[in-house]
């Protein structure tokens, strides 16, 4: 103990907090708030489909929310693959991915490489939408449920034909 009445173990504790503190705020400093430019927020699909209205809907509210323009870029193309490797290479730090159950989960299963890995090229931050999945069919068909349906397409094989978005989207898997 020395005449202050400390230990040198409390000195050294207090010192390190002090250095701790400074060191602590030169970090905030030198951080600049984010986002620092407009943000790209990629749709790994055609205009036009439920994700782009998704997107565009998330867009006009994290620009309103974060103070900076949002805007939506559409990049369609092997099964959302085109831009999921696009979005993995971005180091920018403003590009980020509408993604999917397709393009996240599916795709590892459908094809033999990937320009990206689902698990560490991507980290979730927000769901965005459930989007519903109806069945329609014309009204001069007889079924008039989804159990009907089946076991109607089941006694006419190859008489019936749907349409998707394209391999591993949520229509082609639900069909």
């Amino acid at each position: 103990m020395n005449m202050l009445g400390t230990t040198r173990r409390q000195w050294i504790h207090w010192s390190a907090a002090g250095l701790a503190g400074v060191g602590w705020r030169s970090v905030v400093h030198a951080q600049s708030a984010w986002p620092t430019k407009p943000i790209r927020l990629v749709v790994p699909f055609a205009p036009g489909g439920s994700s782009e209205i998704v997107a565009r809907a998330a867009a006009n509210e994290m620009a309103k929310s974060l103070g900076q323009s949002v805007f939506v870029d559409n990049k369609p193309g092997a099964a959302g693959n085109v831009a999921m490797g696009e979005v993995a290479r971005a180091d920018d730090q403003h590009t980020i991915i509408l993604g999917h159950i397709g393009t996240l989960a599916v795709n590892p299963f459908i094809f033999d490489k990937l320009p990206y890995d689902p698990g560490k090229d991507f980290r979730p931050i927000s769901l965005l939408a459930k989007v519903p999945s109806l069945y329609l069919v014309h009204p001069d068909l007889p079924p008039k449920d989804l159990k009907q349906f089946v076991a109607f397409a089941k006694k006419n094989p190859g008489k019936l034909k749907y349409g998707s978005a394209g391999n591993g989207s949520a229509g082609h898997l639900a069909m």
